[in-house]
């Protein structure tokens, strides 16, 4: 039988008047260690930090108040993050972050902020690593009725070995110069259900599927898709990173992408989108394992099923270059 939670303490009005305090240059972040529902009609001027064990079993409402830094230069809005301590990881678990007007942007991490951080890099050389990464990292981690607003950079990233994170009646929008949402090597078993993805990208597809496995993505609606939809692939290499998982066995069912002039020139959707076309996909090279012996990105077992795409024909916006995928009963809508 599975332990019953422990929830954590409701912030007491110090805390409260702490996290609500305007920014200054010597304070602009706070780490939030308790449960609250925020009152209403109020800005969080601080970034947020959601740290470790000290972070689990929190209920964090920001009861539709915006949470928009100042007097930070670079970085992210919130932040939820494992620590290490003594050699061992210490990650936020059973910790639901809800109603917050994000400017910005929202990254969930584990060993690194990203794939090339070098405790991810040190246990990439060993086999186990995907273990290891999802052990170390944040997980069953709910953001629900979020509006994240990007401004430059990627509005939600799920580093390296997170996993079991819902995203739910959310809306992901704004700018970036990279991707909407990035979800990081061996992460998993993440699931985006009922949002609105349309973040206006720079050059990049919206939604970066590296490395990444048994996620879902179902019943969201998906726009601003002229740089390309959703991609399936292995960031090789990169950093000397040795990537071991494949964006395998995950699952895009009953969503919409939605096109209005575009002529898709690239696909809604498109498992295997590198296999290998990168210039540093030999950095990691000398290993029997991984993306060091195989720079392919073995986009196969995935489903895409009973999507409605606007106006174009699936046959051009489901590109697969993978194996055993199975995609079934997609439409296109005028």
């Amino acid at each position: 039988m599975a332990a019953v939670p422990v929830w954590a303490a409701t912030c007491t009005p110090a805390q409260l008047d702490e996290i609500l305090a305007p920014a200054t240059a010597q304070h602009n972040s706070v780490e939030v260690a308790c449960s609250a529902t925020l009152p209403k009609n109020r800005t969080i001027s601080k970034r947020l930090y959601f740290t470790g064990a000290g972070a689990s079993n929190q209920v964090f409402d920001c009861n539709g108040n915006t949470v928009a830094p100042t007097h930070i230069t670079g970085g992210d809005s919130i932040v939820i993050r494992s620590k290490k301590q003594q050699n061992q990881w210490l990650r936020p678990e059973n910790f639901t972050i809800r109603g917050c007007k994000v400017v910005g942007s929202v990254r969930v991490m584990g060993m690194g902020t990203n794939g090339e951080a070098e405790a991810l890099r040190l246990s990439s050389l060993e086999a186990g690593h995907t273990e290891r990464a999802q052990a170390a990292a944040p997980s069953r981690i709910r953001l629900e009725n979020m509006n994240i607003s990007g401004n430059g950079r990627i509005p939600l990233y799920l580093a390296p070995g997170v996993n079991h994170v819902t995203v739910a009646n959310s809306r992901i929008t704004g700018h970036s110069k990279s991707v909407a949402v990035y979800l990081d090597a061996e992460s998993g078993h993440n699931t985006f259900t009922r949002n609105t993805i349309d973040a206006k990208t720079s050059k990049r597809e919206l939604i970066a599927i590296d490395g990444s496995a048994h996620n879902t993505f179902s019943h969201n609606r998906f726009s601003a898709l002229n740089h390309g939809g959703i991609y399936f692939y292995r960031n090789c290499g990169e950093g000397g990173t040795i990537r071991h998982q494949t964006p395998s066995y995950n699952t895009l069912s009953q969503n919409v992408f939605y096109y209005h002039r575009y002529r898709g020139r690239l696909p809604a959707v498109w498992l295997g989108a590198r296999d290998g076309n990168r210039n540093y996909c030999e950095a990691d090279a000398g290993y029997a394992f991984g993306s060091s012996l195989d720079n392919r990105d073995f986009a196969d077992f995935n489903v895409v099923e009973n999507n409605q795409i606007y106006r174009l024909p699936i046959r051009r916006m489901i590109r697969d270059e993978g194996n055993n995928n199975r995609i079934s009963e997609n439409r296109t809508v005028r």
